[in-house]
């Protein structure tokens, strides 16, 4: 998947990252805060303490989810970002 329309470098890192993890950018989609890349899998705890550890002021966040929305987390960054998937609870 084409990731130019990522502005930023810290956020295109992430995703590159994951990719070279095994992981995959599904879709970019725009959302009311930021431009989206969502990725096929969840976000391991190896990457995330590497991204921390790399970019310790990157935002990070968790959504819960809801009925329609699957949970997820992930980073964002001046209007783009890189969304996770998580388990819904069970």
């Amino acid at each position: 998947m084409d990731l130019s329309p990522v502005g930023s470098e810290t956020i295109r890192w992430v995703i590159c990252r994951a990719i070279e993890a095994g992981n995959r950018v599904t879709s970019l989609a725009e959302w009311s805060k930021a431009l989206v890349a969502h990725m096929e899998s969840g976000l391991t705890a190896e990457l995330k303490a590497e991204i921390r550890a790399r970019y310790p002021a990157l935002d990070y966040y968790e959504e819960a989810g809801s009925p329609h929305n699957q949970p997820d987390e992930g980073f964002i960054e001046n209007g783009f970002a890189v969304s996770f998937p998580r388990p819904r609870p069970g």
